[in-house]
């Protein structure tokens, strides 16, 4: 038998050379082995190209993140917002499931969250559904907060299927504020330096306060009689107070009975207290007392105080009379009830509260004024003065007929007076407002006004004639303005108009078909529109690129900004 010869390799691999048994042989050999190596190369390439990925990371710039700034997207992002712009709540909770989440991201960030004290310091609780295994919850987050002043936010839901707490009848019996699971929270979850009560009864704070000096020492550890060192709660530095919608406002004998000053709920304030939030009831078919005997020595080292006062009268100034150190002053006031006028507090001097006829508050530099009743109001605010102000909100509601609410509040305050502040440069006007009060008020304000903001339902095509017909040469009204803020559009709002104001507060000519600018130049340059309306006419002038915003942007260089636009959603609109 005549034995194979193996074929020339480069004869079977280049010139299509017929292969024998021997050659199949040899090559099934070699495949087998390459396949081998390739798979082997695979392997590692694949390892490699996973090296250089990790490699590459070392590059990212998020990895390069300085702790402390990673701790404060930690924070932005675990934070619940306020849910509105009037609402005092902004720092008091945090989203655990988000921060949950973070930590599970890689070792550094649960490092760095695990060691942010800050993130895991605030605690919020429902009271009426506080179980033990809740607040074995609550207590091991607490733990996390290695020294961080804590926070507790306790609330009392306001829900018609919540059974309201019937402690004010001084009776034995399960009460909301002898829960077993609150009171150890108090005590093992102690000290905390801000503490928040809300939708909760005069009576029911008095006990949880009772329980919490009879329990909690400086560090947690029960006290005794003998004790010198100072109590946590005399510690706390801010208290918020919402009696709101306690479920037995109405019923509880502190808002409807005469009491002795020592018991009074606001003898209970902590001594130290440099921020307080207060919110009395809407007793709308009760008479109720109008004393606020809050200690002059607890006001006058509050920096930042909030107070909601809803029964008419002027008994609120015989607090503010003693808030010498506030900066931060916020006031809603206004009689919500139809019995609430003649009763007592309502006979008080105010002349004698103050000097030269006024309550000077040196320190405020923002103010928030939510008026209910203008003028009913006006009088008593009108005492007020305010020679520091920076920063002003205001929103006027309930007398829509008044011909200028607005305006009658800020002259009520002097901030008409050729004695304003001459540091007030930020002002905000909500809720709705006369095109021609927003008008007379802008004009009379003396003060070099920066900031204008807007979420107010004004009609810009009548703002717009006000300003067209004013005498020739009175001047641009808030001359010094230089950013505008406009938000939440209503209906059938005009955006043209109000394009065509700003455009008309620029004095300037053509030269060569190009627009001159020229003396006196107006420095509002920057506009910022938001819109949150879903109304189709609003969108449709919110998203339209309209001749005279394009002059606004080419001619004059204002900056035109929109918040809330988003371009893909045009074809929606009609054009």
């Amino acid at each position: 038998m005549v034995q194979e010869q193996a074929t020339s390799l480069s004869e079977l691999l280049y010139n299509n050379a017929p292969p024998n048994n021997l050659d199949l042989s040899i090559i099934q050999g070699r495949t087998e082995a390459m396949a081998k190596r390739i798979a082997e190369l695979r392997e590692e390439l694949k390892d490699l190209e996973h090296q250089l990925q990790l490699h590459k990371c070392v590059f990212s710039p998020a990895r390069r993140l300085p702790t402390e700034i990673l701790t404060m997207i930690f924070d932005l992002h675990s934070a619940k917002p306020p849910w509105s712009s009037y609402d005092d709540s902004e720092g008091w909770k945090r989203d655990r499931k988000d921060l949950s989440t973070i930590t599970l991201v890689c070792k550094r960030w649960r490092d760095v969250a695990y060691n942010a004290g800050q993130l895991w310091a605030v605690q919020e609780a429902v009271i009426t559904k506080l179980t033990r295994k809740q607040c074995d919850t609550l207590l091991r987050w607490s733990g996390q907060a290695k020294g961080t002043p804590k926070t507790l936010a306790l609330n009392i839901p306001y829900d018609v299927n919540t059974t309201a707490c019937e402690c004010y009848k001084q009776a034995a019996g399960p009460h909301l504020c002898s829960n077993a699971a609150l009171q150890r929270l108090l005590k093992e979850g102690a000290p905390f330096s801000r503490i928040s009560f809300a939708h909760v009864t005069p009576t029911c704070f008095k006990s949880i306060v009772r329980y919490i000096k009879s329990t909690g020492g400086t560090d947690g550890i029960t006290t005794t009689t003998t004790s010198t060192s100072q109590h946590w709660w005399d510690k706390v530095q801010k208290l918020v107070l919402d009696f709101h919608y306690g479920r037995a406002d109405d019923k509880d004998p502190y808002w409807l009975q005469p009491q002795l000053p020592a018991q009074s709920i606001f003898t209970s304030f902590p001594d130290s207290l440099t921020s307080l939030t207060l919110h009395l009831p809407n007793l709308e078919e009760q008479p109720q007392r109008k004393v606020l005997e809050i200690p002059a020595a607890v006001l006058r080292k509050l920096v930042t105080f909030s107070l909601s006062y809803t029964w008419g009268g002027p008994q609120f100034l015989t607090a503010l009379q003693h808030c010498i150190n506030v900066e931060d002053l916020s006031l809603r006031l206004g009689n919500r009830g139809e019995s609430g006028s003649a009763n007592l507090g309502d006979q008080i001097n105010v002349t004698s509260l103050s000097k030269d006829g006024h309550i000077v508050l040196p320190k405020v530099k923002s103010l928030l004024l939510e008026v209910r009743g203008a003028s009913a109001v006006v009088k008593h605010i009108g005492v007020l003065r305010f020679p520091g102000l920076v920063k002003l909100c205001i929103k006027s509601e309930g007398e829509y007929k008044m011909p200028q609410p607005y305006s009658n509040i800020l002259q009520a305050i002097g901030l008409f007076s050729p004695t304003a502040s001459q540091d007030f440069e930020s002002l905000r006007v909500a809720g709705h407002i006369k095109s021609s009060d927003l008008y007379h008020l802008l004009g009379s304000i003396t003060s070099p006004l920066t900031h204008l903001a807007t979420a107010a339902t004004f009609d810009p095509r009548e703002f717009l004639k006000l300003a067209l017909d004013a005498p020739a040469g009175s001047g641009n009204i808030v001359p010094c303005l230089r950013v505008l803020h406009v938000r939440d559009f209503p209906h059938k709002y005009h955006l043209d108009s109000l394009f065509l104001y700003i455009k008309s507060r620029q004095n300037h000519g053509k030269k060569k078909g190009e627009v001159i600018m020229k003396a006196p130049f107006d420095g509002l340059k920057w506009v910022v529109l938001e819109i949150h309306s879903s109304e189709r006419d609003v969108k449709k002038q919110f998203y339209k690129e309209s001749a005279t915003l394009k002059v606004l942007r080419g001619s004059f260089g204002i900056k035109v900004e929109r918040t809330g636009y988003y371009p893909e959603y045009e074809s929606d609109v009609p054009a």
